[in-house]
């Protein structure tokens, strides 16, 4: 099957994303879509994206970087059409964003976006752009008193995604643990993820559950609800194929380069990586021997962004 390559731009300003309603006419009427269209023979994404801004918006753009791209099957008229959506985003442009075509154009905050209609394809877009290119997981703490003072400097560094990972505690200790800091972690406009499992989502104000792999084939189904995120942690083709039939929000691939969490695992390295991810329509960290200076070089293989424990848990 023919893939047919569309470069879609979310052009940002400050906390604000431009989105334009699909017209009576078209498929997928009446849902709000992030502007783009097909890259034409011998363009790049970047030319694509500043022509279709141009023609459909009437702004000109500069400096798209990479968010996600999402490869999808869709119907049309009885026929399956295969698509890869190359998801850029920007906060450079020049002039006001209007509807050249008749459509109606509006800027929303990112906080509402989840409440609009889009098509299935997009909602990989709304999950990246909700959490970041950096993904902190907690390491070893002294105590209550060390955890929140950690915490404090991942959220000060920005971090957006959060996972309380505390294997040496009991589910209780673990739980009050979220429930102290979890004010904290909101006011910074991040998200915590727990370590566990999904009944704990009931007794807490915690963002969603990060499923290890040994528990993604406990479930034939999602688990949990479409309000909260589920995470699911990965290792080869079969988990990264259980991870989507539950329904992850997001995964995390690992070990990408050796790491001492797993010394008894091959590391995949970037060319694999690249390969396996290529068809995963749903946001990846890459996990396993991350620093914050490899994180363009996750991008560029096709990665949300970077997990790791040390480098972020200082």
């Amino acid at each position: 099957m023919d893939v047919l390559d569309i470069a879609v731009g979310v052009l940002r300003c400050e906390e604000e994303i431009c989105l334009s309603l699909r017209q009576k006419h078209q498929s997928h009427a009446d849902h709000w879509e992030f502007p783009g269209g097909k890259i034409e023979a011998g363009e790049s994404i970047d030319e694509a994206l500043k022509r279709e801004f141009i023609e459909e918006l009437g702004v000109q753009t500069d400096n798209w970087q990479p968010l996600i791209e999402i490869p999808w099957v869709y119907d049309k008229k009885g026929e399956e059409v295969s698509v890869r959506l190359h998801v850029y985003q920007t906060y450079d442009f020049d002039g006001t964003p209007h509807g050249k075509e008749g459509q109606l154009v509006r800027w929303f905050n990112q906080n509402e976006l989840r409440e609009l209609t889009f098509p299935q394809a997009n909602q990989g877009i709304l999950t990246a752009l909700e959490l970041g290119d950096r993904y902190a997981i907690s390491g070893r703490f002294a105590d209550s008193e060390d955890f929140s003072a950690r915490l404090d400097k991942v959220l000060s560094d920005g971090i957006k995604l959060i996972q309380l990972r505390a294997k040496g505690l009991d589910e209780a200790e673990v739980l009050k643990l979220a429930q102290d800091n979890i004010d904290a972690i909101h006011k910074a406009g991040a998200k915590l993820m727990l370590n566990g499992t999904p009944e704990w989502l009931a007794q807490t104000r915690a963002d969603g559950i990060q499923l290890a792999s040994n528990q993604l084939f406990e479930y034939d189904s999602r688990p949990i609800g479409k309000d909260k995120l589920l995470g699911a942690s990965t290792h080869n083709a079969e988990e990264l194929t259980q991870a989507l039939k539950i329904d992850a929000d997001f995964i995390l691939l690992s070990p990408v380069l050796p790491t001492a969490t797993h010394p008894d695992m091959d590391a995949l390295g970037w060319e694999a990586f690249a390969e396996m991810v290529k068809e995963i329509p749903v946001p990846v960290f890459a996990l396993g021997g991350m620093k914050t200076e490899l994180l363009n070089q996750a991008k560029l293989n096709g990665a949300q962004g970077i997990a790791a424990i040390s480098e972020f848990w200082k």
